[in-house]
């Protein structure tokens, strides 16, 4: 079986952190009856929460750039990645690869290659975010669709699967060039995107989980 999940578990300690706690709250809350009961031998799902809440208090601890400090962080961050592999695989093997149920588990998918010729509206877009180099600003980035009018944003700093409220940040027409600022330090945010085409507007990716710093 070919896989479909990207192996991509953050590129550095805070995104780890941050997907840690995207996959708890996608997990927990999945209704997918292969992934009930979870198998003892995984990392537990709450667990996943204790992780990314060591890893932040590492990040923070090697702020001072103390040599034993930055090592702690480096060796959980590596050891946090590992363990959210093997939980990716085994929720992959047991949705017998379904892309969506990947998605609302919280992991990225390989994406689809795009046909020349589009008839229906634009999937969902390979979207990510990032931290700007001042304080409350969040720096968006999505994979560019060909035929893409539009990159529509929203926001909200409530749990995603309550039903919360999202608020339209803009409709940006590059996707290199996202800025999401004025957020609160220390708040964690949700965010996601849309891509509007001729064909009209396709669904909204799965949320991304920051903390505004």
């Amino acid at each position: 079986m070919q896989t479909v999940l990207a192996p991509q578990y953050g590129s550095s300690p805070q995104e780890t952190a941050e997907m840690l706690r995207t996959v708890k709250v996608m997990l927990l809350n999945h209704d997918h009856p292969n992934l009930k009961p979870w198998p003892p031998w995984l990392r537990s799902i709450e667990g996943l929460g204790e992780d990314a809440d060591f890893l932040e208090a590492a990040i923070a601890r090697a702020q001072n750039h103390d040599v034993a400090m930055v090592k702690e962080r480096d060796e959980f961050h590596e050891l946090a990645k590992k363990r959210m592999a093997r939980i990716g695989k085994y929720v992959e093997l047991a949705v017998e690869s379904d892309r969506n149920a990947l998605q609302r588990a919280g992991f990225k998918v390989r994406p689809l290659q795009v046909k020349k010729t589009v008839t229906g509206p634009p999937p969902s877009p390979e979207f990510t975010v990032s931290h700007g180099k001042e304080s409350g600003i969040l720096l968006g980035k999505i994979i560019r669709y060909p035929g893409a009018k539009s990159y529509r944003v929203q926001i909200t700093d409530q749990d995603p699967t309550t039903n919360p409220t999202w608020i339209d940040v803009d409709d940006f027409p590059l996707a290199s060039k996202i800025s999401i600022p004025g957020r609160e330090p220390g708040k964690l945010y949700w965010i996601r995107a849309s891509i509007l085409s001729s064909n009209g507007r396709g669904p909204w990716c799965l949320p991304v989980c920051i903390r505004s710093l």
